[in-house]
C-alpha cells in the first residue's frame, strides 16, 4: 500500500549543524537577516546538506523517526509532505531535508509555510505576530485534515510525524492525526525506538452511543450483566474499548469479566447533550 507522511519540521538539523560549526554556534535562530543570507550561500547550503547526508538519523529529529518507520520499504511508494514555518532558519531545514529525501527517491511535495512568529514580529509588531501565529495553527490543522482525508480516499495509508517544530505546531499536527485516525508516531531524543501513539479520538455512533447510555450511571457491569452486554454489543464494545471510552477488566487468565464507562465516555455523552440543546 502507498504511504503518505506529513512531517512537522523543526530546527534540530540547524541546531546540530551549529554545534558542529563554532563560527555560527552563537547565532540566534531568530536572526532572520543572518539566515536569509545563509539560504543564498551555495557553500553553506551544500555544507548543511552534506552534514545531514552523512548521518541523517543522528542529525535530524524528523529523519530519525521517519527513516525508522519506512526502513525496508520502497521509497517510490512513499509520499512526503514537509510542514515548515515562515522563518529563514526553518526554511533552511525544510529545503535540506527535502533535497535529501528526493535524492533517496522519496516523492516530496512542495508545501506552504505557516507563520512562525519571528519573521512577523520583526517586520510588523508583536500583536500582529501573535495573531498570525494563532491563525497559522488553525490553518495548519485544517490543511492537514484536508490532506489526510484526500489521501485516504485515494487508498493511501497516512502517517503523521509531529516530532519537530514549535510545541504549538507539534500539538496541531498530532491533533489532526488523532481527529482523522492516522498513525501518529513520535520519538523523543532519549528513546531508542519510535513510539506509535494510541488512538485518542473517536466519535461513537448508533449502537455505540446506546451502549454508553446504558453505562452512563458509572456502575461497573460484571457477571451476567457483563455477559449480556458483551453478547449484544460485540463489535461496539471492542471499538469503545480501543478508543478508551469504556474500560474492560480481565481476570488473571486474561478473560474479560467487567465493563464500565470511562471519564472520556462520560465527556462524550455530556458534550453531545450540550450540542443537542
Amino acid at each position: 500500500m502507498k504511504e503518505f507522511h506529513i512531517i512537522n519540521v523543526g530546527n534540530s538539523l540547524l541546531s546540530n549543524f551549529q554545534r558542529n560549526n563554532p563560527e555560527i554556534s552563537k547565532i540566534q535562530q531568530s536572526d532572520n537577516d543572518f539566515w536569509k543570507k545563509a539560504i543564498d550561500d551555495v557553500n553553506f547550503m551544500e555544507g548543511i546538506f552534506r552534514f545531514l547526508e552523512s548521518n541523517p538519523k543522528e542529525r535530524s529529529a524528523e529523519m530519525n523517526t521517519f527513516l525508522r518507520v519506512v526502513e525496508g520499504k520502497n521509497p517510490k511508494e512513499i509520499e512526503v509532505y514537509l510542514s515548515g514555518t515562515n522563518t529563514y532558519s526553518n526554511e533552511i531545514c525544510v529545503r535540506t531535508i527535502q533535497r535529501y529525501l528526493r535524492d533517496k527517491n522519496f516523492i516530496v511535495y512542495n508545501n506552504p509555510e505557516f507563520p512562525g512568529y519571528f519573521l512577523e514580529v520583526n517586520n510588523y509588531d508583536e500583536k500582529y505576530a501573535k495573531d498570525e501565529f494563532v491563525r497559522g495553527i488553525a490553518e495548519m490543522v485544517d490543511r492537514f485534515i484536508y490532506l489526510v482525508l484526500k489521501k485516504k480516499e485515494e487508498g493511501y495509508e497516512v502517517f503523521m510525524n509531529p516530532t519537530g517544530g514549535f510545541k504549538a505546531h507539534v500539538i496541531a499536527c498530532a491533533l489532526a492525526g488523532f481527529l482523522t485516525g492516522c498513525k501518529v508516531y513520535y520519538m523523543n531524543e532519549e528513546f531508542r525506538n519510535v513510539i506509535f501513539m494510541p488512538e485518542l479520538f473517536y466519535l461513537p455512533k448508533g449502537r455505540e452511543v446506546e451502549l454508553l447510555e446504558i453505562l452512563s450511571n458509572r456502575r461497573p457491569r460484571s457477571g451476567a450483566e457483563y455477559k449480556s452486554i458483551a453478547d449484544k454489543f460485540v463489535n461496539e464494545l471492542e471499538r469503545l474499548r480501543v478508543y478508551g471510552l469504556v474500560d474492560v477488566e480481565t481476570d488473571d487468565d486474561g478473560k474479560p469479566f467487567r465493563v464500565k464507562i470511562t471519564a472520556r465516555g462520560i465527556l462524550f455523552l455530556n458534550t453531545s447533550k450540550e450540542v443537542q440543546k
